[in-house]
């Protein structure tokens, strides 16, 4: 057998180097999502797709979404990926690990813009940033969300589109407009851009011509037929985020016209990648995504640690990769600084400003407790309405009727360890009242979980 060419070796040796810091991106993504999880901090969107995933065929629902078809909230078929998930790890923790794995392979596409232009090397230095960058890692390890599915495949796209793989960009972006209706803009705005930018390319131009009808055809299709045809009467809810004449009567605090808000999180967004994005035309493709959360009167979508990042994210990524080059063509020695300046700064803002809030979300280690009070959670026939309240709804994903609302379900459960103080003062006369009527009883009282159970032969009496 005749050996590799020197170049064949360098570039199986950088393909096994960048393989291995996917993998190891991923396992810290996947150990930071369970440490959060498992101390209880996980939030309602968890419980959301768990129930959501599993019920793939049997409703497609969510208690927590009104029991109503998924696809009248969102339009996400790829879900369906998610489902040898959740039955593998029996329930959110396999979305916890897949959510870790599609964020980690952000950084493949991202190596493969990069390697194309930069010594292998600076390169890998450029996937290092993208593998550390905030906002990134924020959505790695937060609640899963379908635009989870975003981040990398956005970044594939210009992958394809950079490399003119047309039919791999074609795909990407087929993709893409399985991910989440508001990816119907943006590609009907990447396809105008690739067009707008074929000079001339006939397949480039049809390429552009492909992404855009497939946006504006999902669109059609999905508000003009598919929900229609579930539920014609069902108000599209995301459309809140848009509705200005309604504040103040915002549900996640409104942020004014005028405010300083917009600025600091293009600030915040950028200044970690060094300012390199903005020498890109690929962060063109970035802008229906900040139009989408920046237009929006509600903090909510300006949160760093926000799911909505993943609409924006891979594609600034990408455009960081080709900034990087931009400035080493006209010098090298700037654009080296300039990627250790946004290593530096990337790592600081993890440490001192994380989206993760990791003094919030990892604030303590996980005890016995916390596996006790799984135990107590799993040994609940799977099968009955539950009510409950805070961070205890993340772990009964696989309870197709668990919800946040207490109104007469069969368990009532009781968080009594997050704030015990709180929860003497505000639960305790609850759980008083209905025990002293008979309506419940204690089915457990251990390890901060108080679990009452509905005695159906007596009267209910509702939760106040």
């Amino acid at each position: 057998m005749r050996p590799l060419p020197v170049a064949a070796r360098s570039s199986t040796g950088w393909a096994v180097v960048v393989a291995a810091l996917y993998a190891m991106v991923a396992a810290v993504y996947a150990y930071l999502g369970m440490w959060r999880y498992a101390i209880f901090r996980a939030g309602v969107d968890d419980c959301i797709f768990t129930q959501v995933v599993n019920g793939a065929f049997a409703g497609f629902s969510a208690t927590l979404e009104g029991s109503v078809n998924h696809f009248l909230i969102h339009f996400s078929p790829i879900l369906l990926v998610a489902l040898p998930f959740v039955r593998a790890f029996d329930g959110t923790r396999g979305l916890i690990v897949l959510q870790a794995l599609l964020a980690a392979a952000t950084v493949v596409p991202v190596w493969g813009i990069a390697a194309a232009r930069l010594p292998r090397w600076l390169a890998f230095v450029v996937a290092v940033v993208a593998a550390s960058y905030p906002p990134l890692s924020a959505l790695a390890v937060g609640d899963f969300h379908e635009l989870a599915f975003a981040p990398p495949v956005a970044a594939a796209l210009v992958w394809a589109i950079d490399r003119k793989a047309w039919r791999l960009a074609i795909a990407a972006a087929l993709v893409l407009a399985m991910v989440k209706e508001d990816q119907f803009v943006a590609l009907a705005f990447i396809g105008g851009v690739v067009v707008a930018l074929s000079k001339g390319d006939r397949r480039q131009r049809a390429c552009g011509i492909w992404i855009a009808a497939m946006g504006l055809a999902g669109a059609a299709f999905y508000f003009g037929i598919l929900r229609p045809l579930l539920d014609p009467h069902f108000p599209y809810f995301s459309l809140h985020y848009y509705e200005w004449w309604r504040f103040p009567a915002t549900p996640a605090g409104f942020v004014g016209p005028f405010s300083a808000a917009r600025a600091h999180y293009l600030l915040a967004i950028l200044l970690p990648l060094a300012l390199l994005p903005l020498g890109s035309r690929y962060a063109l493709f970035a802008l229906p995504g900040l139009a989408e959360v920046l237009l929006s009167h509600e903090g909510i979508t300006m949160a760093l640690g926000a799911h909505y990042t993943a609409t924006w994210s891979g594609y600034l990524l990408c455009a960081f990769a080709d900034g990087a080059y931009t400035l080493y063509r006209r010098s090298d020695v700037v654009a080296k600084g300039a990627l250790a300046v946004a290593l530096v700064a990337s790592f600081l803002t993890s440490r001192y400003f994380s989206p993760i809030a990791p003094g919030y979300a990892l604030y303590r280690r996980p005890s016995e407790a916390d596996a006790a009070r799984e135990r107590i959670l799993l040994a609940l026939p799977r099968d009955a309405g539950v009510g409950t309240g805070g961070f205890v709804i993340a772990h009964l994903g696989m309870f197709p009727h668990a919800t946040i609302a207490m109104d007469g379900q069969e368990y009532l459960i009781f968080d009594a360890f997050t704030d015990p103080a709180a929860s003497r003062v505000g639960d305790w006369p609850k759980i008083a009242r209905l025990v002293a009527s008979g309506a419940y009883s204690k089915e457990s009282d251990s390890d901060g979980l108080i679990v009452l159970k509905k005695d159906s032969a007596r009267r209910q009496l509702p939760v106040r």
